[in-house]
């Protein structure tokens, strides 16, 4: 696939003033914004730092990313945290449901079942769905509490306060590798190329195949009331590598953005598929988190089976969410690839 994209006229910029000009702007919307911190920013920040780290000094880079993830998984664990419980108490909400005309979380613009008293939640006047609704939002509500206090203390810690200035130097000076060298704006793309070659090769480990065909879930907010439904679903082996391949993609979007002046408005559209791409990801991601609660609220001690019950159908509709989010995946994935963004001769060029 041919772009026509024209490379940069000698001597205007290089690949270190650009990558400087990228980080400078993200340490700059850090820095503006405390002491509320953006976990975007950090993210774009580690993004361009794993992307382009052959330009910077090891040392340097390596402690900013480390700083940086630890800083990214406390306070992003709170936030987590309330996206999840938001998510389990609207499922579990739909599944108790008996109003026919209240929209299905997942297909709002989905065609009813009909109208009749017959219809409802898998769980409607389920006697344990009270207790397990409380359940949820009891152990929810203390372990975000409890990531609240440690996001304070990460905060004020020695190692925020050590962030903080390594971000104000990037917004001045950026510790490079070799600080002598100077190299052509173009060689960017070819470290761009190399976040793009990694998030292929980290979907082609996927089980696309098991994703291709689509999940009925809202099949469990509204069914005939007589018939029983098995609430036991099939828990995937693999979250794991579809947590890797979200992180590829977030690495692949980010690298992407810093080759924006180079690529002008042609990257508008491969970064928009990236952006689909990682929507899709972050919703299966969620799906798995909150799951994953569901299943953990279920082995409380000493609870009634009633409520154990429930608490597995919610766990049964949280793994067919993930389930609809991958299959929204396997569709998009093979679109973004034949776009030839990802094996674009410019974009492949080697360093």
């Amino acid at each position: 696939m041919t772009t026509g994209i024209e490379p940069p006229p000698s001597g205007s910029s290089s690949a270190e003033s650009l990558l400087g000009a990228h980080l400078a702007e993200q340490a700059g919307r850090f820095l503006r914004a405390l002491p509320e911190v953006d976990l975007g920013t950090l993210r774009r920040v580690d993004g361009a730092l794993h992307g382009f780290g052959g330009l910077l000094d090891p040392t340097w880079g390596e402690t900013l990313r480390g700083d940086l993830a630890a800083l990214i998984v406390t306070l992003g664990q709170e936030r987590g945290y309330t996206r999840r419980l938001a998510r389990l108490l609207t499922a579990v909400d739909s599944l108790t449901c008996t109003d026919v005309a209240v929209p299905l979380p997942r297909a709002a613009d989905a065609e009813q079942p009909g109208a009749g008293p017959n219809v409802g939640g898998l769980l409607a006047h389920h006697p344990g769905a009270p207790k397990a609704r409380a359940m949820l939002e009891r152990q929810l509500t203390l372990a975000r509490s409890r990531s609240h206090t440690a996001a304070l203390q990460e905060l004020g810690s020695a190692r925020f306060h050590s962030l903080a200035d390594r971000m104000t130097l990037l917004v001045s000076d950026l510790p490079l590798r070799a600080p002598e060298e100077i190299h052509p704006a173009e060689q960017l793309l070819g470290h761009a190329a190399r976040t793009f070659e990694a998030l292929e090769l980290t979907v082609d480990r996927l089980p696309l195949d098991r994703a291709a065909v689509p999940y009925n879930g809202d099949a469990l907010h509204r069914i005939p009331m007589r018939v029983a439904a098995d609430p036991a679903g099939q828990a995937a082996h693999d979250d794991a590598a579809w947590t890797r391949v979200g992180a590829a993609v977030r690495y692949a979007r980010y690298a992407l953005e810093v080759c924006g002046p180079l690529l002008g408005g042609r990257a508008a559209e491969p970064l928009a598929g990236l952006a689909a791409l990682a929507a899709q990801l972050e919703r299966q991601q969620e799906a798995v988190d909150a799951a994953e609660a569901a299943a953990l609220a279920a082995r409380t001690p000493r609870i009634t089976p009633a409520t154990a019950y429930v608490l597995g159908v919610v766990h049964a509709d949280q793994r067919l969410e993930v389930e609809a989010a991958r299959h929204a995946f396997s569709c998009s994935w093979p679109d973004f690839l034949s776009s030839g963004w990802l094996t674009d001769p410019w974009l492949a060029r080697s360093t």
